[in-house]
């Protein structure tokens, strides 16, 4: 018996990864305080880290510490405790189904996450996610960041899409902005680290509070 491929309503679909595709932040704050804790000397919360979100690791330690010897042995710490560190990232329950639907019906498919391209391929290779994805882009590989849509024209660019037959899919005010100004249509996710009022208020096309509810977003019935 033939089995009928799931047909989706875009022509890309791309995705933000932290608080996303995958619940990162616990990991990633544990690396962050493993290489910065001798010289802040102290512990920070995910609240204090959270506003420093948005550009890569790179530039994050480079504001943090202006000093080029300090940043530099930090940045390369925080490369090889990334990539050594991972076992604790999951994909959120459903989005590995997901993601395989989408990637099934032929779709194009991407990652544009703030941080570093390379961290964000650690990063979704620990989640078990990175073979689903043509490309996976950084914030290293552009000169602005969300919330300017330079990331996500660059992957349309990439794949021959026009912006309205894409979507971008991200849990922060700022993956809303860049997608609209994309042309795109956004869908906000609710379980990451983006306040339900905040999105709600951002107007995304649409506000995702279960994984269930891609299923008629992104797909056209069977």
């Amino acid at each position: 018996m033939q089995v009928t491929k799931p047909k989706c309503r875009f022509d890309a679909v791309i995705f933000d990864l932290d608080g996303t595709l995958a619940d990162t932040f616990p990991t990633v704050l544990r690396i962050f305080n493993r290489v910065v804790s001798q010289e802040t000397g102290r512990t920070w919360t995910f609240e204090e880290l959270l506003p420093h979100f948005g550009p890569p690791e790179t530039v994050i330690f480079r504001n943090l510490f202006p000093d080029e010897k300090v940043h530099q042995q930090l940045i390369s710490d925080f490369f090889r405790l990334s990539s050594e560190d991972g076992a604790e990232i999951r994909a959120f329950p459903g989005i590995d189904r997901l993601v395989t639907r989408l990637s099934q019906s032929g779709v194009k498919l991407a990652v544009y996450s703030g941080a570093s391209t390379r961290s964000a391929r650690l990063r979704v290779g620990h989640a078990g996610l990175l073979d689903h994805f043509t490309t996976v882009l950084g914030g290293d590989e552009v000169e602005k960041y969300k919330p300017h849509p330079e990331g996500l024209l660059k992957l349309l660019g990439e794949f021959e899409v026009a912006a309205e037959s894409a979507i971008y899919v991200g849990d922060m005010v700022a993956d809303i902005k860049a997608g609209r100004r994309a042309g795109m249509k956004t869908a906000a996710v609710t379980w990451g680290a983006g306040s339900l009022t905040e999105l709600r208020a951002a107007e995304p096309d649409f506000l995702v509070e279960e994984i269930s509810i891609f299923d008629s977003i992104l797909f056209d019935r069977q």
